[in-house]
């Protein structure tokens, strides 16, 4: 294998870990607490709020769908890992992760693992038992084959849409679950995951743990987005300021990823708020009355007073009128 292709090889499967860390977060997210991608344990190692671990090797292959020749070493190293990750922590379930479609490389098998599959130890034919347990075998103290999975997710091509089609489908349901009707946040949140939130998880630091709030707060700055602020909002202001308060709100939005803590504020505060005028006023009456409280919060070096007013309200109101959809989100993901 050429210098560019090896090269080409290692990204290619860090690219699949991080997009099978999206797929396994999502499928645990209400008891998750953290995720890490290449922890000590495991490429990916998400801790639940019970204590225990699901613990994951990832395993690509450039060209799953035609290339079996290293499926079998790919599991054997996967069991060997995965039983000495077992040994440091609790763990619920270990997971060899894969997009190949036939990964124990047998007949008996290989129409278990079409498309998206997952397949515990139990489930699979003798023949397929017989290849893991001689495996273990060989392993001093080897898992718990009760907790042992094979996942498949397919992940092949240079075409994205093709690639990442099974990720998105488990995205696309994830926000259906959340009922969230937001045009396009399928494609934005991968795009946030993959590109900003997991690169923090590459090899350049092992040691950087994501909590289920860093994780789901990509969601609530795209439901809180200004873009798609009432129009009835933005005709308090002159369209120069306004356009003037979105540039800046963006990068200070952007910023922050540590700020759950401040919609909840905001919320809690707007609850508790008691309004004299009409219930359909009281999101504005609030804003105009409240929003100094928070100022502090979005304080940007070289700002007017005017701008600081305005960037205050536009994020309180916002907030507010998105509360439906946090709300929803928060419930959705136990957070």
């Amino acid at each position: 294998m050429g210098k560019d292709r090896r090269a080409d090889a290692v990204l290619f499967g860090f690219d699949f870990q991080v997009n099978a860390a999206i797929v396994l977060m999502l499928e645990n997210i209400k008891e998750l607490q953290s995720l890490r991608l290449e922890s000590e344990n495991e490429d990916i190692d998400i801790e639940l709020y019970s204590g225990d671990h699901i613990l994951a090797q990832a395993k690509a292959i450039v060209n799953s769908s035609t290339d079996f020749a290293h499926v079998r070493t790919n599991l054997k190293k996967a069991l060997e890992s995965l039983s000495e990750g077992s040994r440091k922590v609790q763990t619920k379930k270990l997971i060899l992760i894969t997009n190949s479609p036939n990964p124990l490389n047998e007949d008996a098998s290989r129409s278990l693992f079409w498309g998206p599959a997952h397949r515990g130890f139990s489930t699979l034919p003798e023949s397929s038992q017989r290849i893991i347990t001689d495996y273990l075998s060989q392993i001093d103290q080897p898992l718990d084959t009760d907790q042992f999975v094979i996942q498949v997710v397919p992940f092949e091509t240079d075409d994205d849409s093709e690639k990442y089609k099974a990720v998105m489908q488990s995205i696309n349901d994830f926000i259906g679950e959340l009922k969230l009707d937001i045009p396009g946040i399928g494609k934005q949140l991968h795009r946030v995951w993959c590109g900003e939130v997991f690169k923090n998880g590459s090899k350049k630091n092992v040691n950087i743990t994501l909590s289920k709030k860093s994780l789901i707060w990509p969601i609530i700055v795209i439901a809180t987005d200004i873009d798609r602020i009432d129009r009835d909002f933005v005709e308090r202001f002159d369209s120069v300021q306004y356009d003037e308060v979105v540039r800046r709100f963006r990068e200070t939005i952007d910023s922050c990823c540590e700020r759950v803590e401040f919609f909840t504020k905001i919320l809690f505060d707007f609850n508790a708020y008691k309004d004299s005028g009409k219930p359909s006023e009281k999101t504005i009456d609030f804003v105009e009355e409240c929003w100094s409280n928070y100022s502090s919060e979005f304080e940007v070096d070289g700002i007017d007073s005017a701008t600081a007013e305005a960037l205050s309200k536009v994020v309180v109101y916002n907030v507010i009128r998105r509360r439906y959809d946090i709300d929803k989100i928060k419930k959705g993901v136990s957070l």
